[in-house]
């Protein structure tokens, strides 16, 4: 991986990380920012979960696949390894919270992370804060079927 590929990914976290008024003084993904993660730059559609060692582990997959197929791949696996999720970020995603983008625009991405910490953190968001009105009902129900 190069460096240039790293700094993209982390600048990307780093702007996923920051409060933002429009969001109810609520980041992007409010738990960026603290979490520890590694960076695998995949030569196939191959996620292998052996490689997850921290809590969030950023694939980079193959610019040429399609965001369809990035889709449908992380539904299989999430179903196929249930103890994790696996979230597409695919590089010509328009995904939006509050009109700014939420993908990191450059690459085809596979965030995965163990389904039990995120599904608690997401009911924690749910139950204590506001952050999901910032969601529309289409773009939280794509995320929440992973």
């Amino acid at each position: 991986m190069t460096t240039s590929i790293y700094t993209d990914i982390t600048r990307w976290i780093k702007k996923v990380s920051e409060v933002h008024e429009k969001l109810g003084n609520h980041s992007m993904c409010p738990f960026a920012k603290n979490a520890r993660y590694h960076i695998i730059q995949a030569s196939a559609l191959d996620v292998d979960p052996v490689l997850i060692r921290k809590e969030v582990c950023i694939f980079i997959v193959p610019d040429k696949i399609t965001k369809s197929r990035l889709q449908n791949y992380c539904k299989k696996i999430s179903k196929q390894y249930p103890e994790y999720i696996f979230l597409p970020d695919h590089r010509k995603a328009n995904t939006k919270m509050g009109g700014m983008s939420t993908g990191n625009g450059k690459y085809n991405l596979v965030l995965a992370q163990k389904r039990k910490s995120l599904t608690m953190a997401r009911q924690s968001l749910q139950k204590n804060t506001s952050y999901y009105d910032n969601l529309s009902k289409k773009y939280k129900k794509e995320l929440w079927s992973f």
